[in-house]
């Protein structure tokens, strides 16, 4: 999200003021460094435990953004929507943010997911982060499609990579157990194990075109794949492609 930040003419130090678009007033702004912070952002930064937050203290006056507003703290940002509401952005996620992902507004906190990960979900997508892979964001089609295959704890396992361009209009993401590809025409579709080395290793793109459907039975043996331009198969270790 393309971020444009205007600062407001006016700051809350007697009376009143609009911030993020709600009334504040100088009784219920709460001020450090001579910085109000008030209103939605205000009560979320006190739900948090104000000063003594992760956030620390407030280092700007609340601007207004496109969309939205956000405030500047000394260790993170607390962001406001329409959609969201106000949560706070602060370490890996906060930094990977600001350097350019197009995630849109938090729509919630931070949320532990077990084992040392966390996840924080945006309008656009989710940013994930484990301590064996790092931290990566999922754009929403690929998301999607990851959440059906039972997310981190699914086939796929948490995201090594970030979301990329790929052909024709796509995107393509690698995760701990395979690669999801996604395309306008075909949507998003996972390639794992034997076929997506075949797939990958025979030339891409270039040779099958895009995937077509997941993986899938053939019988009780053989697992295939369609692409555009023909079928990978695989049975008891031996694969091979059928091109149309």
């Amino acid at each position: 999200m393309k971020k444009i930040r205007t600062k407001l003419a006016a700051v809350a130090i007697a009376g009143s003021t609009i911030l993020a678009g709600v009334l504040a007033t100088s009784a219920s702004a709460v001020t450090y460094y001579t910085y109000p912070v008030g209103g939605a952002i205000g009560a979320k930064y006190n739900s948090l435990g104000g000063a003594n937050s992760p956030l620390g203290q407030a280092t700007w006056y609340e601007e207004t953004v496109t969309g939205g507003a956000e405030q500047a703290f000394q260790y993170g940002h607390i962001f406001w929507s329409p959609i969201g509401g106000a949560h706070p952005l602060w370490g890996a996620i906060d930094n990977k943010w600001y350097n350019g992902h197009d995630a849109g507004y938090p729509i919630r906190d931070e949320e532990w997911l077990g084992g040392g990960a966390i996840a924080q979900h945006f309008t656009n997508g989710t940013m994930y982060y484990t301590p064996q892979v790092g931290l990566h964001y999922i754009g929403a089609g690929i998301r999607e499609a990851w959440w059906n295959k039972g997310g981190q704890t699914g086939v796929a396992g948490f995201p090594i990579s970030d979301e990329s361009y790929w052909y024709a209009g796509g995107a393509v993401q690698t995760f701990q157990g395979g690669t999801f590809y996604y395309t306008p025409q075909y949507g998003t579709r996972l390639l794992q194990g034997a076929i997506r080395w075949e797939y990958e290793n025979s030339g891409g793109y270039f040779y099958m075109g895009r995937p077509v459907t997941d993986e899938y039975s053939v019988n009780a043996t053989t697992r295939a794949q369609r692409f555009e331009d023909g079928i990978i198969y695989w049975s008891n270790g031996r694969i091979w492609t059928q091109r149309y």
